[in-house]
């Protein structure tokens, strides 16, 4: 039987899994790796150790392949890293993930001129943000500009790993559309946002569509991995592609994820951008574009709760999420008066703050820990539920929507997503969404597969019905929410300022 290996490269972990042509997952094997905070706002990692990691995982599986005939591999990875590479292709910096924020004051200078701005937004498709290329190659070369001359090429994880397996430094059409500097309607470097970038298209990957074959797996690496040299399809975004694996592929079918991070998507057969800049417009592949936005909180909240209060749970995370599960439970909705700004990494859609942090407002004598987990919920759905608004209004009213994620797991914390939304949520059988939309993309290219068709069929898990009167309740809270934000905001950065 036919398949391929699909690797899906997350922010805190990689997996490679073996899918067929019905879309049978045979086998995950899974690495994690660390994410460095060595200074207030940063976010990296080190990209050897990624490299080494997804070795390892899909040597794994591929052991597990059993009778599988392995016809090649495609990768999605995380959007939004930045990576600089010398002459010879060697990484000069660490990895700069989506959550870095150390570029947020560098976007000052960006969203104080209407006419940059404006720019960026409209050709590009990406808000002015410190997480896209402008604002991290003018931080790079104001406060290391020996770095930056060094620099002889500026990518994303996703380039690196593809040029380590394959020895050519491309960038697939998907993730070069979360850099910023990519004209969204003819799918190329935006000449205008390289200037403004203060990059040359020769400092950058050579883009490919999704679907491509861009050579074959290097023959060394393919002796460790114990197989021919494989062809590899470029692939694409995680977030994108988690659409796919959740079967949202019509124009009305909306995706909620929330894992590390959370995000709203749409796909449209045409580039749309809003007005207001509240939303973003990235490229999936196959003349099709995702409307959405996403916020930088999701079970990477939760986990920041418990490790600031490492006695809260136990260690095991099995039983830390039931026991989570258990506390938010008891807590009625709204937590009492507890609110909980899910902005612990800055926020993104739809306000594009880089600089905001994250806050608990409503403490009292009160509240207990579990209170605490109960509002990281919240917030989380809160936030969720401005960008779900957001995107409404630039690509139109869902007609369902599908939840994935690692949340699914949760027996409340979905339940309160549709209690915020007033909103059916259908949770698909298949779990492994960005996983199982990357393996679609090299189906349909190494086997034929019509992706559209077969993801089409991913049925429904079941569906989590809202209840109207806590829909009332917590319309309530989410009006203050937002006053309260609008409150905060103006002291964002000064007290980024007092922190350094």
């Amino acid at each position: 039987m036919k398949a391929v290996m699909a690797i899906d490269l997350g922010t805190s972990s990689v997996r490679a899994g073996l899918v067929d042509a019905e879309l049978n997952v045979h086998h995950i094997a899974q690495r994690t790796y660390r994410l460095e905070t060595p200074k207030p706002g940063w976010a990296e990692q080190d990209p050897e150790i990624i490299v080494a990691s997804l070795g390892d995982a899909a040597k794994e599986a591929l052991a597990q392949g059993g009778n599988l005939e392995i016809a090649g591999v495609c990768i999605d990875s995380a959007m939004h890293s930045f990576l600089a590479l010398d002459e010879a292709m060697r990484p000069i910096t660490p990895v700069w993930t989506w959550a870095d924020m150390r570029a947020a004051r560098s976007v000052r200078a960006l969203a104080d001129d209407p006419a940059d701005s404006t720019l960026l937004y409209q050709r590009t498709g990406c808000p002015v943000h410190a997480m896209y290329f402008p604002a991290k190659s003018r931080w790079l070369k104001e406060h290391d500009p020996d770095t930056f001359a060094r620099a002889a090429y500026l990518t994303s994880i996703k380039a690196y790993v593809l040029s380590r397996l394959t020895g050519a430094l491309v960038e697939d059409l998907s993730i070069a559309s979360g850099y910023g500097i990519m004209d969204i309607r003819h799918l190329h470097w935006n000449e205008e946002a390289l200037k403004i970038a203060g990059i040359t298209r020769e400092r950058l990957p050579r883009l490919v569509e999704p679907r491509q074959i861009i050579g074959h797996l290097d023959e060394r690496l393919a002796r460790s991995w114990g197989v021919d040299p494989l062809p590899i399809v470029a692939g694409g975004a995680d977030g994108p592609l988690a659409n796919v694996g959740a079967g949202c592929v019509q124009e009305g079918d909306m995706a909620i994820t929330v894992g590390t991070s959370s995000a709203v998507r749409m796909f449209t057969s045409a580039p749309r951008v809003d007005e207001q800049a509240r939303t973003w417009c990235y490229y999936l592949g196959d003349a099709t574009w995702v409307v959405g936005g996403a916020i930088n909180g999701g079970a990477s909240s939760l986990a920041w709760l418990r490790s600031a209060f490492p006695n809260l749970v136990s260690i095991d995370d099995r039983v830390a999420h039931r026991e989570l599960d258990a506390w938010a439970a008891e807590v009625p909705p709204g937590a009492e008066g507890l609110m909980f700004a899910p902005y612990l990494a800055g926020e993104r859609n739809p306000g594009l703050q880089g600089e905001a942090r994250g806050y608990m407002a409503g403490l009292s004598l009160h509240h207990s820990a579990k209170h605490f987990v109960k509002a990281t919920m919240e917030g989380i759905s809160y936030q969720i539920a401005w960008v779900y608004q957001s995107v409404a209004d630039v690509a139109g009213t869902p007609k369902t929507i599908r939840i994935t994620g690692g949340f699914v797991g949760s027996t409340v914390w979905p339940q309160v997503l549709a209690d915020v939304l007033g909103r059916s949520l259908e949770v698909p059988v298949e779990k492994e969404g960005s996983l199982i939309g990357a393996a679609s993309f090299g189906l349909a290219t190494l086997c034929g597969v019509d992706w559209r068709q077969v993801v089409g069929q991913i049925p429904v898990q079941r569906v989590i019905e809202p209840n109207a009167e806590n829909h009332r309740r917590y319309a309530r809270y989410f009006e203050t929410y937002r006053r309260l934000y609008g409150a905060v905001r103006p002291y964002f950065s000064e007290l980024l300022s007092l922190a350094e």
